[in-house]
């Protein structure tokens, strides 16, 4: 059972940086003026699917961690917790897909206000706990630490989410009032701090990875 949680642990870090990166690039695609307006809606409509996987990794990864937590004796928690923890992760994963299969409608608009939520509430509760950890002296410094990028996962995450929203809209005015090399620079411009944002979601995940396989001492 320890096996195949640490597989499925892996796979979700798999498929989170994996399906990302596509994301990634297929957003630097859609800032090419030298390709069409549809192309451009294509790829970002492309680069919107892929999402779906880091996003649902995101749900996954507490309570998987968390269970391979308690087998190691590393924290201490009751069946029910965990298995409270895991209803509420497959719940949010299983919304997100009613949202993602419901793609531009006022139910998809209502799921996406639900996750910004729960990755808000998570920003400052996980990283609350790992601030309370390293405060500490019962936690591991490296688990504490491993919280805490985890933590500032979500935290990047909200930040990012409100960072898109204008680079959503000014790619809006491509689309409808048509390409222009004011529209263009605009676009660019917004979605600039998208890619720090990103890479900031990038570097957490594999400082947590890191941490979890190596467990420094320090």
């Amino acid at each position: 059972m320890y096996s195949l949680l640490i597989f499925f642990h892996i796979l979700l870090l798999v498929f989170w940086l994996g399906t990302d990166l596509g994301v990634f690039l297929g957003a630097k695609v859609t800032e090419r003026t030298d390709l069409s307006v549809e192309t451009r809606v294509t790829v970002l409509k492309l680069a919107m699917v892929l999402d779906r996987m880091p996003r649902t990794a995101l749900t996954l990864i507490l309570p998987s961690g968390l269970t391979l937590a308690s087998q190691l004796g590393l924290v201490e928690l009751s069946s029910v917790v965990l298995t409270a923890v895991w209803a509420a992760g497959l719940l949010w994963a299983l919304i997100l897909w009613v949202g993602f299969l419901n793609p531009e409608t006022p139910l998809e608009q209502r799921v996406m206000l639900f996750n910004f939520g729960a990755n808000a509430l998570l920003a400052l509760f996980v990283s609350g706990v790992a601030i309370g950890m390293l405060l500490g002296d019962s936690t591991p410094t490296w688990l504490a630490l491993k919280v805490l990028s985890v933590g500032l996962i979500f935290v990047a995450g909200v930040v990012l989410d409100i960072l898109f929203k204008p680079a959503v809209e000014a790619f809006l005015g491509i689309v409808t009032e048509g390409a222009t090399d004011e529209r263009n620079a605009a676009y660019s411009k917004a979605i600039g701090p998208v890619y720090w944002a990103v890479l900031a979601i990038y570097a957490l995940v594999l400082a947590a990875a890191w941490l979890g396989i190596d467990k420094p001492s320090f």
